[in-house]
């Protein structure tokens, strides 16, 4: 059946034939229609009206259309729709509704007149604009509500914050913290374009985006820029070096904070000559490469970070000219890393220097590690990582920074001694191998009282990296969080582990290798690491042990003969099971886990992605302390799902998987508060 035309019906038919009086009654019968539409409509009027004051406007846009649809011809229709807009705050729907109706319907309509009311009205009303932020207190509207609109403004698109009013202008110009801009990819020209960058830059204080075959300058010059501070740009092969230096040096003079990407053929002498004010700069693909002909220093600069220089990057002479043009710095970055004998004499030229990386990125350590407001003197976080380390200069440095080291994370490569070592670490006691050398005295009494932190995870099991280990962990008296990787685990050193009395966290990496050498370091790890867990069972309540971390990726859980020992941790609060697989073979581990450990109460079970058989969590429903539980899987069976309803005292659940709607809604019925990540 074709659609029917509902307007069609409400009109005469003009009569070719008639059979008796049946012209008259068709006339009338279509009369009698045409009342009862007018009738029907008016009631869907009132009914679409009620139902967009209940906040139904779905429901009420459809009785709009309806009524358009009977009668067409008159302004109820419009009229209908345009109120249902404006309950929804939709004015310009509304206006363009109006002028439907206006340009559709005679003026004669009865509806005509107040078609053109509403359209006056409505328009007012859109550019009526709510005035509260100037009636509040300027620490409230920074603090509280620009905080939550736009934090950052795009150069050339049009953001509606910044043209609300005047005054709402006004206030978010005065934030202390200023505009923060970004202007994506530029491949094309400055001089043109970024509208809204331009008008606003006295206020700009931060600004990023990436460049190409373009001029830097030609942005700047367009505008006055006065108040920049931090400035991220990310160049590539085609971006010219003198158009960028020149735009440097013409925000040279307020900028504080520079990042600098993958600029090849630009020196860091460039930058700092540019803008001598910086406190951070982070350069890819700089030259690190400072004037030989003058000898200028920048005092102010704090955080520096050199990242796959492209040239004399590790050179201990340039690597020295380079630093002590710093005399303030508090983090160094470095990748590739310099040549270790920078290590002993770092403090020399930087002697307030808090923090290094060597071949290893700031941002992966958290803020406290990369910290620039230190004034004290010596190195707390040692984070080094790269190849060839001579144990001498590590040593020597280790030594030198005893007082002050509160972190060492260690991923590097050490390089055996040679026939012109001045010492040798045997037992964890550091021994001169020569007595003739006119050096100092062997450190075989350095302690480390700051030290809480340990991360030796280097891939490079030998002797030596053992040896460095052990003189550590035993002159390290505080240290209260260790990351080994398994192989370290040997008796001796688990030994000097238990030694340890304000150890609260262990991490352990399971590393997989099926050589037979490999599988002769597992036998002797596992001996350590039974030991070690042994040691803390055995003091019961007196354990300081509350955090276990276990990494593995090919392995499963019931693999390790020393996984039940978990099980009998009293004080254990945290248990992290970072692994790929969980299989029915490991089930009987889970069950011995919600038997035991009888002060859990964080547990953490796989990673995202990994793969856990259906049923691996119903053990877990007996745990009377268990308040949070995260799970990482690919997916998971509706039985576990399910599992997790029934979970007596949760609090707190985090899933990292897919989840259905139906099943989602159960558990946040179930469970105080629940985070799902897929």
């Amino acid at each position: 059946m074709q659609n029917i035309c509902w307007s069609e019906l409400l009109k005469h038919s003009i009569l070719t034939a008639q059979h008796a009086n049946d012209g008259h009654l068709i006339a009338a019968a279509t009369d009698t229609l045409q009342q009862t539409a007018h009738q029907f409509v008016k009631v869907l009027n009132e009914r679409a009206r009620l139902l967009a004051n209940s906040a139904q406007f779905d429901a009420a846009l459809r009785d709009a259309a309806a009524i358009r649809a009977i009668l067409p011809g008159s302004g109820l229709g419009y009229l209908c729709t345009g109120y249902v807009y404006c309950q929804q705050g939709h004015y310009p729907a509304a206006i363009s509704i109006y002028d439907q109706g206006l340009a559709a319907i005679p003026e004669s309509d009865l509806y005509y007149q107040q078609l053109q009311q509403q359209r006056i009205a409505t328009e007012t009303s859109s550019n009526k604009r709510v005035n509260f932020i100037s009636r509040l207190p300027l620490d409230i509207v920074i603090t509280n509500i620009l905080p939550r609109v736009e934090k950052m403004f795009s150069s050339n698109s049009f953001s509606k914050f910044l043209y609300v009013s005047r005054t709402w202008q006004e206030r978010i110009l005065k934030q202390p913290d200023g505009l923060r801009f970004s202007f994506g990819r530029e491949a094309n020209t400055f001089k043109k374009g970024h509208t809204q960058l331009i008008r606003f830059a006295p206020h700009v204080h931060s600004l990023q985006g990436s460049i190409s075959d373009v001029g830097l300058d030609d942005l700047f010059s367009r505008a006055h820029f006065s108040n920049l501070k931090e400035l991220d740009i990310y160049c590539d092969s085609t971006t010219r070096r003198l158009p960028l230096i020149h735009g440097l040096r013409m925000i040279g003079a307020s900028l504080t904070h520079l990042t600098l990407y993958d600029c090849p053929g630009l020196q860091l002498r460039d930058i700092v000559e540019a803008c001598p004010n910086l406190v951070f700069l982070a350069t890819k693909e700089v030259d690190a490469v400072m004037s030989f002909s003058t000898s200028s220093s920048y005092p102010k600069l704090k955080h520096l970070a050199l990242h796959e220089q492209t040239e004399l990057p590790g050179t201990l002479e340039n690597m020295v000219d380079v630093l002590s043009r710093f005399p303030s710095l508090r983090v160094f970055e470095s990748s590739p890393m310099p040549d270790s004998s920078l290590l002993p004499i770092l403090h020399k030229y930087c002697p307030y220097l808090h923090a290094i990386f060597y071949d290893l990125v700031s941002l992966e350590f958290g803020a406290e590690a990369a910290n620039t407001q230190s004034n004290r003197k010596g190195i707390a976080s040692a984070c080094l990582s790269g190849e060839l380390y001579k144990q001498d200069y590590l040593i020597q440095f280790l030594h030198l920074q005893r007082d002050s080291l509160e972190m060492i994370y260690f991923e590097g490569n050490i390089q055996d001694n040679d026939g012109g070592a001045l010492w040798t670490i045997s037992n964890g006691r550091v021994l001169s191998s020569d007595q003739q050398h006119h050096q100092p005295p062997p450190p075989s009494e350095t302690s480390f009282p700051r030290l809480t932190d340990l991360d030796f995870i280097s891939p490079h099991p030998s002797t030596t990296h053992v040896q460095m280990l052990l003189w550590v962990l035993l002159n390290a008296p505080n240290l209260s969080t260790i990351h080994l990787c398994d192989f370290y685990l040997q008796p001796d050193i688990a030994n000097a582990m238990t030694k340890l009395q304000n150890l609260q966290k262990i991490r352990i990496d399971v590393i997989s290798n099926g050589d037979d050498n490999a599988r002769q370091m597992n036998a002797i790890s596992n001996e350590g690491i039974q030991q070690f867990l042994q040691h803390h069972i055995a003091l019961g309540d007196r354990s300081t042990l509350e955090h276990v971390v276990v990494h593995m990726t090919i392995v499963e859980i019931y693999q390790e003969s020393w996984m039940p020992l978990l099980s009998r941790l009293t004080r254990l609060k945290n248990l992290d099971l970072l692994v790929e697989y969980i299989s029915e073979d490991s089930i009987p581990i889970i069950e011995c886990i919600s038997e035991g450990c009888p002060s859990l109460e964080k547990l953490t079970l796989g990673v995202y992605g990994a793969e856990l058989v259906g049923g691996v969590l119903i053990p877990l429903r007996k745990h009377p302390n268990l308040k949070f539980l995260k799970i990482g899987a690919a997916s998971l069976p509706d039985t576990n799902l399910l599992a997790l309803c029934t979970f007596r005292n949760l609090k707190q659940l985090e899933l990292e998987c897919f989840v259905p709607d139906d099943l989602r809604e159960i558990l946040q019925d179930r469970i105080p508060k629940v985070q799902i990540d897929t």
